[in-house]
């Protein structure tokens, strides 16, 4: 009877410890349940920033972290954000500074950049209101690089009113003797051919105010990246409303960065969904000043963006692109300065 109690006894045992082997770290995990291939290496930058350079980057990270909302079953993206892919771009990209929008939950972030990049000193700051759906913008920097000293200032003008976000603005110098400063404006404009009117307006109002804050800077260098939105109008195409917005802020100084990589971000076209995902050119990078910029580094995308050369693919149920299905439709751009100083002109400060 004894060996039989036994024999139950380390049965019992056994099944706990398979159990324990196999199920933990499933339940644990919080990546169990998703699909797609997830990152790889050449979904990223090749390596960190050029010696002497810091890197920036601009990305709408979809609703992070994720929707409430039920999920169609024709869908081509999750409503989940995959916490283990996102770790992983914003491990990859290795960023100095990072501009971000639809973050719902800008807490959660913040506590995703300290686990991730623990040997970074990220500080981050986000817009009060996020509009009608909760989207904040947001930026981030490492403050072994850079240290903040104006902002961070809610451009509440450029919202037209409460259902859209403000931009938000930082003054930033580098912790370098005779290093880089300059400002960056974080944007989210009016989406869609039907708001087409409204970002212009949201245009012309961001090239009034930022003369304003470079007075106040004394510094012309000056980035303004971000999810500008930009379809064309209806019935126009993309190239219409470029050239609209390149004339706006040339007013004020500005002129836009070319992207080399010729997108930013996938959608499910004008048709049905029918799963394939076609490229477009929604997020900007407008520039002022900037001698620091590094010429022959030039504006990239990222991710699903560089995995497919900015040409339609496939991503629904069954058949789901890792990145775009659950992480964003958008991709991260990046960029990089050289840390130095190189302002030949100093405006008097209007402080």
């Amino acid at each position: 009877m004894r060996g039989s109690i036994r024999t139950v006894v380390l049965f019992v045992v056994i099944v706990l410890i398979v159990a324990a082997v196999f199920l933990v770290p499933l339940l644990r995990s919080p990546c169990h349940g998703f699909a797609g291939p997830g990152v790889t290496a050449a979904d990223l930058p090749p390596g960190p920033p050029k010696p002497g350079n810091l890197r920036i980057a601009t990305w709408n990270i979809r609703n992070f972290p994720g929707e409430s909302r039920p999920q169609y079953p024709d869908l081509g993206f999750l409503r989940k954000t995959n916490p283990c892919d996102l770790e992983a771009v914003l491990r990859g990209l290795r960023t100095e500074v990072l501009g971000v929008e639809e973050i719902r939950k800008p807490g959660a972030l913040r506590k995703l950049l300290r686990e991730v990049r623990p040997s970074q000193r990220f500080r981050e700051v986000f817009t009060r209101s996020g509009g009608q759906w909760g989207q904040h913008v947001g930026i981030a920097w490492d403050q072994r690089h850079l240290r903040l000293v104006e902002g961070p200032v809610e451009v509440r003008t450029v919202a037209l009113s409460d259902k859209l976000r403000p931009a938000l603005a930082v003054y930033l110098r580098s912790t370098r003797d005779h290093g880089v400063d300059f400002s960056v404006v974080q944007v989210h404009l009016r989406a869609g051919p039907r708001g087409y009117e409204q970002r212009l307006e949201q245009y012309r109002r961001l090239a009034r105010w930022l003369p304003s804050w470079i007075a106040r800077m004394g510094d012309t260098d000056v980035v303004v990246q971000g999810d500008f939105n930009t379809t064309g109008p209806r019935g126009g195409t993309l190239a219409d409303e470029l050239a609209a917005a390149d004339r706006i802020f040339a007013k004020a100084g500005f002129r836009r960065l070319a992207n080399a990589s010729g997108c930013s971000e996938y959608w499910e076209g004008p048709g049905p969904r029918d799963g394939v995902q076609q490229p477009s050119l929604l997020d900007q990078v407008y520039v002022s000043g900037f001698e620091e910029l590094d010429q022959a580094v030039k504006l990239k995308a990222w991710l699903h963006c560089a995995r497919y050369g900015c040409r339609p693919f496939v991503s629904r149920p069954g058949h789901e692109d890792g990145t775009f299905w659950d992480v964003s439709d958008h991709c991260p751009l990046t960029y990089e300065v050289r840390d130095v100083d190189l302002d030949e002109v100093s405006i008097p400060c209007a402080r």
